[in-house]
């Protein structure tokens, strides 16, 4: 029997989230490494808004998405880069980026821009990897195979798997 505790929805940068996901989930770990799927039901994606705009620079950006992976695992990224930054700072930027509708995808001088309702910045290791992994929706899982190869690699240290995901 699952205790209540399984059924809040908790935020990526819940203290101790790897933690209280290994109680949550204690009995599927004891059988072994457990699905990724599993954490949508407990952790909310943290992505708000996407937008592709003209690229820019600015200290709160954080790499996510494609540009998180090929930093981390075999997954190369595309020419357009996607960074993610808290709610609160796009708020205070949002009127100064120039919004692209349409580009050649080749097209170097745009990036993705994933608002976050938390700050990228404050999350660890293991948060980080599951904010990203989270942040994919499940059609853009499905149009591109190698993402979830890619987060199987980033998750299989902490005994999760991406077969469902």
């Amino acid at each position: 029997m699952r205790s209540l505790a399984s059924f809040i929805m908790y935020m990526v940068d819940h203290p101790g989230l790897e933690a209280v996901l290994r109680k949550i989930l204690e009995e599927e770990f004891a059988s072994g490494a457990v699905d990724l799927a599993a954490l949508r039901d407990l952790v909310s994606s943290p992505r708000l808004m996407s937008y592709g705009v003209r690229a820019f620079n600015h200290s709160k950006l954080v790499m996510a998405g494609d540009t998180f992976l090929d930093a981390h695992t075999m997954l190369a990224d595309g020419v357009q880069k996607t960074y993610a930054i808290s709610f609160d700072e796009w708020e205070m930027i949002k009127g100064e980026v120039e919004y692209v509708d349409r580009c050649d995808f080749r097209d170097d001088s745009v990036m993705q821009i994933q608002v976050w309702s938390t700050d990228p910045l404050i999350l660890d290791e293991f948060a980080m990897i599951i904010a990203v992994a989270l942040s994919y929706k499940k059609s853009e899982l499905l149009a591109e195979s190698r993402i979830s190869s890619a987060l199987h690699e980033l998750t299989s240290p902490w005994g999760y798997y991406t077969d469902g995901f």
